[in-house]
């Protein structure tokens, strides 16, 4: 069944990766297939086109958007979970329909209207889409509600009131380009409202750009260290793209249109060369997080080699150089450490938290400096290198808890055999002894006011009296009560006073109920098997007691299950004139057997 399911979940895996080439491999041909509609548009419209008639910059333009498109699919295909890649892909369209508000966009045949039309729409979309590329990154998505108003607001005033609003009152025909398909946005032809709507929008895009720039300088300013090595170039890119786009809209101010001047071309060139780095920079950001999953694989694999428990926490630590690092495991509801101590995963000055998250469930969490996993891309790459390894100690600390909690549960099961007794003996002492004392008073009462002697009443006063010795040494064995009122030496003196003990030392003081009680029963089982001497002594977490018996054969059925539930140790050794048992109790409830302890620890 196991092997069945892990086959299914391998053939969904491999159909979702094919799925993703398929998408990827049609993205690719869709910007291809832009790519050369938009050079059949330049080739027609000599000297209309942002990339003019040199040969260089139309290979520019289009290595930029080559180098866009595969960054972005490669990121696609690298990170499925994650959409940034189509971000990428979406600014290679755009930077390619900013060629077609041009005479030449006739070469598109039917299409020549629609293609004109989407020019003259998203002729000035790209600043948006590189601000959504840079705030979006590295994880596809925009996290503060600010800077998706942020955007809303860019989308409004590039899109809308400088692409779409000026194009309703634009006719290209009117206004001298006969060779230019036929605006079919165009409400009403005005080429002067047009430049004035065109001048008001692009002074509003010029202060969104400001106010993006300082939010993106002010961003970077915040950042951690770690989210600094992270974003920090990406971030700086955007911002200089920003400042290339700007001075573009400053000196078209005048003129009521984007570009069409020589002197556009130096700031043409800038923004491309931004586009560009700004592909270099999340490719680079890929092959550092394949080294940073490498350099954790290679640490994870090492320590499995080790097979240590906590060795999870020295890995990470020194990979991420933070000596302080701890791991919490979800255990029983709380967090915990492979060796069951409660971390506290609270933020707090000085301290920071991660959670690292597999398909939805959470396998630890990381207590660390501040700032040192501000990176998304550094908490996936833990994740996806040391999942296996988190996964094996978090296990660990669940059987451990479990067996914790089977040992706490026999302690639990001896204490109360331990209070059944102490209710027996208190029965048998205050119940049936009592009454059958009773009943010998009076026998006897009943002897002396008849003043006869019977035989029967003899006889039978006789076999109360064996009764109630009987039942006393019943009672005192199943609990003596001087051991429930003065403690385990004091216990052993009066058994000495019965039985050939002798009591050489024993700590004058109390211990747990049932650490006393085991202590005793050591002690009664070695005395009954012969002539005993008792040494006992405590070292400030543990009673240790020493019986030696001058016997050859001692029993101890029963109490070295007892003995191995409350944590402790017993040992019978072989001396020279009999047998030594050797017992060590803690005085702390017990969290697991010294067995399963050095299982865990594994090879030293």
């Amino acid at each position: 069944m196991g092997a069945a399911v892990g086959l299914g979940a391998r053939r969904r895996a491999a159909s979702i990766h094919a799925v993703q080439i398929v998408r990827c491999a049609a993205a690719l041909a869709v910007v291809a297939g832009l790519a050369w509609l938009t050079m059949r548009m330049v080739a027609a419209s000599h000297g209309f086109s942002e990339s003019g008639d040199s040969t260089l910059s139309e290979v520019a333009l289009h290595g930029t958007v080559a180098l866009l498109a595969s960054v972005g699919v490669i990121h696609r295909l690298a990170r499925p979970a994650n959409r940034y890649g189509w971000l990428l892909v979406l600014i290679a369209v755009f930077l390619l329909v900013t060629e077609w508000a041009i005479p030449g966009a006739t070469a598109a045949g039917s299409l020549s209207a629609a293609a004109f039309s989407v020019g003259l729409l998203l002729a000035v979309a790209v600043p948006v889409a590189t601000t959504w590329a840079v705030l979006a990154f590295p994880s596809g998505r925009v996290e503060r509600l600010r800077d998706r108003y942020l955007l809303a607001a860019g989308a409004l005033v590039f899109v809308g009131a400088l692409g779409l609003v000026p194009a309703l009152f634009f006719d290209p025909q009117a206004q001298g380009c006969l060779d230019c398909p036929i605006n079919l946005m165009l409400f009403r032809g005005d080429p002067e409202l047009a430049a004035a709507l065109s001048r008001t929008a692009m002074g509003a895009a010029l202060v969104w750009a400001t106010v993006t720039m300082l939010e993106l300088l002010l961003g970077l300013a915040r950042m951690s260290p770690a989210s600094r090595r992270a974003r920090g170039a990406v971030w700086s890119i955007g911002v200089l793209y920003l400042v290339a786009a700007s001075a573009q809209l400053a000196v078209s101010l005048d003129r009521g249109f984007v570009g069409g001047l020589t002197m556009d071309k130096g700031l043409w060139w800038a923004q491309l060369a931004g586009l560009a780095a700004l592909a270099l920079a999340v490719a680079f950001s890929l092959l550092r997080s394949r080294a940073m999953r490498r350099s954790v694989t290679g640490l994870v694999v090492d320590l499995h080699r080790e097979a240590a428990a906590g060795g999870m926490r020295e890995a990470l630590a020194a990979w991420l150089h933070d000596p302080s690092l701890l791991v919490a495991y979800p255990v029983d509801g709380a967090y915990r450490d492979v060796h069951l101590e409660t971390v506290d995963v609270t933020p707090r000055p000085g301290r920071a938290t991660s959670r690292l998250v597999n398909d939805g469930d959470e396998i630890a969490v990381l207590v660390h400096r501040p700032g040192l996993l501000d990176n998304p891309d550094a908490v996936r790459e833990v994740v996806t290198a040391a999942r296996l390894g988190l996964d094996n100690e978090r296990l660990r600390a669940e059987g451990l808890a479990q067996v914790r909690a089977l040992a706490g549960s026999r302690v639990r099961i001896i204490e109360a055999g331990d209070r059944e007794r102490r209710r027996l003996e208190r029965d048998l002492h205050d119940g049936a002894q009592q009454r059958l004392v009773g009943l010998l008073l009076g026998l006897r009462l009943l002897r002396t006011t008849s003043g006869e002697n019977h035989a029967e009443v003899d006889d039978a006063e006789a076999e109360i009296q064996a009764t109630v010795d009987d039942l006393r040494e019943l009672a005192n064995g199943l609990c003596p009560n001087v051991l429930l009122t003065e403690g385990f030496a004091v216990a052993c003196a009066a058994l000495s006073e019965t039985m050939d003990v002798r009591v050489v030392d024993a700590p004058d003081r109390r211990f747990p109920a049932v650490v006393e009680t085991t202590a005793y029963l050591l002690v009664a089982k070695a005395a009954a098997a012969g002539p005993t001497t008792v040494y006992a002594a405590f070292d400030g977490d543990a009673l240790r007691v020493r019986a030696d018996v001058a016997q050859a054969g001692v029993g101890l059925a029963g109490l070295e299950d007892r003995v191995n539930a409350l944590g402790g140790h017993i040992e019978v050794l072989r001396v020279d004139n009999g047998k030594r048992v050797e017992l060590e109790l803690p005085l702390a409830a017990p969290a697991v057997s010294r067995e399963v302890i050095a299982a865990d620890r594994g090879p030293q």
